[in-house]
C-alpha cells in the first residue's frame, strides 16, 4: 500500500507537577520554525492556562482539560488526534514536523501511548517517537518517594531532562542521576536547558508493550485535587504577594503546584506567577492582547488541602481591607 502522506511524529513530554514541562517546551518551540509543531496540552483540572502561556510562540495549540489523558479523557485524545490528521490531510494546517503531547503532572504515559499504538487509524498516520520526562532537581526525589505517578513517568521515559540543575552542586546532581537510574536504567539523561537531541530520532519507546496497558487502570493519589479561582478585577501586586506568601508559609507542603495569570494595575499585559510547594518562580510577563479583560486566573493542585481553605483565606484578606474589594467577586471551579 502506498502511503499518501508521511507519518507524523508524535512525542510525549511528561513529568511530575512543577518539574518544568511547559518551560522546556517553550524553549524548544522558540528554536523551531513558527507553527511547525502542534502541541496538545492536558490539564488535570477543568481550568487550563498553559495554552495562554505558550500561545505567543505562534505554535498550533490544542487543550484537553478536566482529567488526565491516561485514564479519564483518552477518548478526547483520540478524537483530537483524528481531527488534527483530518485537517492535515485537507491542507488546513501548516507543514508540521511533529505533534507533542504535554501531559498533566499526574499522568502515566503508558495508556496514552497504548491508545495511539492500538488504534489502526492513528497508527497508520502517526509514528511514536521519544517520550521525554522532566525531573525536578529540587523536588524530584521527594516526589518520587511519595507519589507513584512520578515513578511511572520516569519508568516510561526514553529521555529524562533534569531541570533546575543550576541550583545544585555536583554531588547533588550525582544523587539525582542515581535516583533516575534506579527507576529506569535504560533512559538517556539530559541536563542542559534545551537539549538539542530532545526529540532527535533514536531509540524506540522504553515503555515496552504499551498496547497491553489498559485505559483506566492507572489510579491517582486519592487526596490530590485541582481547582481554579477567577477574579474579575486587576490586582495590586504588593498585596497579592503578601497573601500568596502567607498562604505558602502555612500550606506550602500541601500545595503541589500553583499557576496564575494575573492582571496587575498599571502594568500592561499580564503577569505569570507560578511555583511548587513553598517555592515561587520569578514572575514573567505575557504580551498584551488588544481588548483583553482585566481578569486573573489562579490554578491550584493540592494534596489534602481543600479548596474552601484557600477561598476563605482570600475572603479574610478582602474583609480585613488588605485586598481590594474586587476580591469579593471571585468564582471557584
Amino acid at each position: 500500500m502506498v502511503r499518501l502522506v508521511p507519518r507524523l511524529e508524535l512525542n510525549i513530554v511528561t513529568g511530575f507537577l512543577g518539574s518544568g514541562k511547559t518551560t522546556l517546551l517553550k524553549r524548544y518551540l522558540a528554536q523551531r520554525p513558527p507553527a511547525s509543531t502542534l502541541v496538545i496540552i492536558n490539564e488535570f483540572g477543568r481550568e487550563s492556562i498553559d495554552d495562554r502561556l505558550t500561545l505567543h510562540l505562534n505554535s498550533e495549540i490544542a487543550t484537553i482539560a478536566n482529567g488526565c489523558l491516561c485514564c479519564t479523557v483518552l477518548d478526547d485524545l483520540r478524537e483530537t488526534l483524528l481531527d488534527i490528521l483530518t485537517r492535515r490531510a485537507r491542507g488546513e494546517l501548516p507543514e508540521l514536523e511533529r505533534i507533542i503531547i504535554e501531559t498533566s503532572g499526574l499522568a502515566d504515559p503508558g495508556p496514552i501511548l497504548g491508545t495511539v499504538l492500538s488504534d489502526e487509524n492513528l497508527d497508520e498516520y502517526l509514528r511514536v517517537g521519544a517520550c521525554v520526562t522532566t525531573f525536578d532537581a529540587l523536588e524530584g526525589i521527594a516526589s518520587l518517594a511519595r507519589y507513584p505517578e512520578a515513578a511511572a513517568q520516569l519508568a516510561a521515559a526514553d529521555r529524562v531532562a533534569i531541570t533546575k540543575t543550576d541550583l545544585l552542586d555536583e554531588s547533588g546532581l550525582s544523587a539525582l542521576v542515581d535516583a533516575v537510574r534506579a527507576v529506569n536504567p535504560a533512559c538517556a539523561i539530559m541536563t542542559s536547558e534545551v537539549p538539542e537531541a530532545l526529540f532527535a530520532p533514536g531509540e524506540a519507546s522504553a515503555i515496552g508493550d504499551v498496547s497491553s496497558r489498559q485505559a483506566g487502570a492507572h489510579v491517582h493519589t486519592s487526596s490530590v485535587q485541582s481547582f481554579s479561582i477567577a477574579l474579575d478585577t486587576s490586582l495590586d501586586w504588593a498585596t497579592f504577594s503578601v497573601w500568596l506568601t502567607a498562604l505558602l508559609n502555612r500550606h506550602g507542603d500541601r500545595i503541589l503546584r500553583f499557576k496564575s495569570v494575573l492582571s496587575i494595575r498599571s502594568t500592561p499585559g499580564q503577569l505569570v506567577v507560578q511555583g511548587v510547594r513553598h517555592r515561587v518562580y520569578p514572575p514573567s510577563h505575557l504580551p498584551q492582547i488588544e481588548g483583553e479583560a482585566s481578569t486573573s486566573r489562579l490554578v491550584f493542585i493540592t494534596d489534602g488541602l481543600e479548596k474552601s481553605r484557600i477561598l476563605e483565606s482570600l475572603h479574610r484578606f478582602a474583609n480585613a481591607g488588605l485586598i481590594d474589594a474586587g476580591f469579593n467577586r471571585l468564582t471557584m471551579q
